[in-house]
């Protein structure tokens, strides 16, 4: 693995977080991490099976049906999302496999990315979803659909499989994505300046950066925080695009997925409170990569704000079953919360 290289001359922060094979876990945790990778990370590859995943990203196999009908407002089924969940199963698998050899898992996560190899597309294009199920729709609605925060979770996938096996074949691939993602998105004129509805691309990206070296995957984490909520807004022009009334939307406002105001503006935590934490996580990133000041100083304001206001005691936080996030200073139920009682299913680095 190659270091990443120098942004510029200015002072910058060194900070790294550890790659899989520099962390070894063991005692009270150590017990708990040996039984994910004795069941748990086969569990879930065989709930990715069981769910028909395999079926749509498999080019060799007949397109199928729909498995999971589309939300009453018609914009969004979470059949949409199955590419992340096949990647958080691929990190899941990286971290086993080195903690504990299986051979069997191993080869049953090379067979699902060889699928994704001969699925990607031959400009880096990669979406089981809108090449096999809604094909000639890429790009259309970045506000609702996960589309690259399906690409996050697979680029963090394929930075940990790499780590814990050698193996770079979905390194390649995702790096290969990030390329196209970064010729679509992006300041310049012909580019499009949007970034994903749910945040998760831009901490992905900042790890892809780190483990090859390559510089310009940095930059476009960069371009996709310092983006969001700048003016015209992205998503209503994207909407009106589409032929939709960007007012017509399920969440109301745009706090909900925190690009209401660019994020150096930004001094309350609001909205969906995992998406809050990917974007979070990945300004942390960049204002380390950047030693950029002004970046630190919205998320010491955030954090004060969070912290003084909307965290529970155990580190939870999220109040509201509704809206999967928070709502207003101070509401923190104990039966009904998110954070406490829903949480399980949301998504967690490791």
């Amino acid at each position: 693995m190659s270091a990443l290289p120098s942004v510029d001359e200015a002072p910058r922060a060194r900070f790294r977080p550890p790659a899989v094979p520099q962390v070894e876990v063991r005692g009270f945790w150590g017990a708990r991490v040996d039984a994910v990778a004795d069941k748990t990370a086969d569990i879930l590859y065989q709930r990715c099976v069981e769910a028909g995943m395999l079926d749509q990203i498999d080019p060799d196999r007949p397109v199928p049906a729909l498995r999971i009908p589309f939300h009453p407002n018609g914009t969004v089924t979470m059949q949409m999302f199955w590419d992340s969940d096949l990647g958080k199963t691929i990190e899941t698998a990286a971290y086993c496999v080195y903690r504990k050899p299986n051979p069997a898992l191993e080869a049953k996560i090379d067979a699902v990315i060889d699928m994704f190899e001969k699925l990607q597309q031959e400009d880096g294009y990669l979406s089981s979803w809108y090449q096999r199920m809604e094909p000639g729709k890429r790009w259309t609605n970045l506000r609702d659909c996960h589309e690259l925060y399906c690409a996050g979770h697979l680029i963090e996938g394929a930075v940990a499989y790499y780590q814990a096996t050698g193996k770079r074949k979905l390194l390649d691939v995702m790096s290969r994505y990030a390329d196209h993602i970064g010729t679509v998105f992006g300041p310049n004129p012909g580019q499009r300046k949007g970034y994903c509805g749910h945040e998760e691309l831009e901490l992905a990206l900042v790890k892809l950066a780190r483990v090859t070296g390559n510089h310009k995957y940095m930059d476009l984490a960069k371009y996709m925080v310092d983006q969001r909520g700048q003016q015209p807004h992205y998503f209503d022009e994207e909407a009106k695009a589409r032929g939709a009334d960007p007012a017509d939307y399920h969440f109301k406002n745009y706090e909900y997925n925190q690009a209401h105001k660019p994020v150096r503006e930004q001094d309350k935590v609001v909205g969906h409170a995992v998406r809050a934490m990917y974007l979070y996580a990945g300004m942390a990133d960049v204002a380390t990569e950047y030693g950029d000041d002004d970046l630190k100083k919205a998320l010491d304001r955030l954090w004060d704000d969070l912290n003084s206001k909307r965290l529970y005691v155990t580190g939870g936080l999220g109040p509201s079953a509704d809206n999967e996030g928070l709502t207003s200073d101070y509401d923190l139920p104990n039966e009904t919360a998110y954070a406490l009682r829903e949480s399980a299913r949301e998504p967690r680095r490791p």
